[in-house]
């Protein structure tokens, strides 16, 4: 344990000198491997004086994403769905405006080219506070147009996951939040995940660094349960996740959320033949096959725009945790997986 602990040294320096200096305002880091939790440490302290721990809750945004795609795969398991099929054969009011060979496959891609300027008149304050929820962001898009064809290119993509969140509903016949809840986090142990409800216990929230854009708009966020953003969560809950998805979801003796094939599907990279990326995908999961900054890209994860990662090194069998809050000033995500790549051996 001492030489697994003094190998990820650089590591944890790196993080506490983050929070010490101000950059950040707070942090959890979490290391595990196929078996154990090697290790979590925690820099900060709450609003209210009392240190923050692997307890503390985070608005971890987009890893949000990797659930929802997790839900589509097990759908697609049982024979319910499969990528390749059209949008407008799960729903029907999906087939005009120019969406009629928009396949799931694209919308698990980031090559869907749906139109975001919905989320984006809300941010800038052009709609009702209450806009930004699962069902009027769901009705803008019916009526919405495409910004490229379907497939011809990687743009990172938030509002697909509310078309994604509305095919799980349609196909189980359960809110998305209900199916999460009991197909992913129930099985899993993730006690303390969820979509944030209003006028929920704030005791262990982490304090949050904001955007302008956004200061003071966190509870309307929060309150509207957003597919592609709206979870809550904790270190010691996103450790269990990482190391069941290090065991290619396997979590128990004989128990997994996907079958093994099923899941070296969806981290397999998705979009090799498309040209120009920012970031090659998998379904869902991002996966930087083709970003020249990266000292190790045989990785698999994702990010929160707050500065939240969980990333997986399945070569190495290690994954990582990190839990911030820093929507103010960009985390250095790249930097982030450099200083730990180089930690290990």
């Amino acid at each position: 344990m001492s030489q697994q602990l003094s190998q990820f040294e650089p590591m944890y320096r790196y993080i506490e000198q983050k929070v010490q200096a101000g950059a950040w305002p707070s942090a959890v880091l979490g290391i595990t491997d196929k078996e154990y939790s090697i290790d979590l440490r925690s820099y900060g302290i709450h609003d209210h004086g009392t240190n923050i721990d692997g307890t503390s809750t985070y608005p971890v945004f987009s890893i949000t994403k990797p659930m929802f795609g997790l839900a589509i795969m097990q759908l697609w398991e049982q024979g319910l769905l499969h990528p390749s099929q059209l949008i407008s054969e799960l729903l029907p009011e999906f087939g005009e405006q120019g969406k009629d060979k928009l396949a799931l496959w694209h919308l698990l891609t980031h090559t869907s080219g749906l139109d975001e300027s919905y989320m984006a008149r809300w941010a800038q304050g052009k709609l009702e506070a209450d806009g930004m929820n699962h069902a009027k962001i769901f009705t803008s898009l019916v009526s919405s147009t495409l910004t490229t064809a379907p497939g011809m290119a990687v743009s990172y993509n938030n509002i697909a996951f509310t078309v994604l969140a509305e095919i799980i509903e349609r196909v189980s016949g359960m809110t998305y939040e209900d199916y999460l809840k009991t197909h992913i986090f129930d099985p899993l142990g993730m006690k303390d995940t969820s979509f944030g409800e209003p006028g929920a216990d704030q005791s262990r929230m982490a304090p949050i660094g904001s955007f302008e854009a956004i200061a003071g708009r966190m509870d309307q966020l929060m309150s509207a349960k957003l597919p592609f953003g709206g979870l809550i969560s904790t270190a010691d809950d996103l450790m269990i996740f990482a190391k069941a998805m290090l065991n290619e979801t396997k979590y128990a003796e004989d128990k997994r959320l996907l079958q093994p094939l099923t899941f070296r599907q969806m981290v397999t990279p998705q979009t090799l033949h498309i040209d120009e990326v920012e970031s090659d995908y998998g379904f869902v999961w991002k996966m930087p096959v083709r970003h020249k900054g990266y000292i190790e890209r045989d990785i698999f994860g994702h990010n929160g725009i707050g500065g939240c990662m969980v990333w997986m090194y399945p070569k190495q069998g290690y994954a990582f945790v990190l839990m911030t809050a820093q929507l103010a000033k960009t985390v250095d995500n790249i930097h982030v997986h450099n200083v730990f790549a180089s930690c290990l051996s």
